[in-house]
């Protein structure tokens, strides 16, 4: 608990908090990225192995995190 924690002001608290939450957003956007590099790998082993009815649309899926990374980037003001 906070006010448990002799070491720990509310300044110091409200800074960590603040570099968690940073945190947070830059692995989202990576994690938007791993994703969508994986569904573009399960979709190319689908179509060389000549799959008729792929159980998933990887696809799609890989077009969604893509999608999500760019909206991420551009929390940061990067821009694709």
């Amino acid at each position: 608990m906070l006010a448990d924690d002799p070491y720990l002001n509310k300044t110091a608290h409200t800074n960590m908090m603040e570099e968690l939450d940073s945190d947070v957003e830059v692995w989202g956007a990576a994690s938007h990225a791993g994703w969508a590099i994986w569904g573009i790998v399960q979709a190319r082993e689908t179509v060389e192995g000549n799959v008729d009815e792929p159980e998933f649309d990887y696809i799609a899926y890989a077009a969604g995190r893509m999608a999500a990374f760019r909206e991420a980037l551009q929390t940061f003001g990067i821009a694709l």
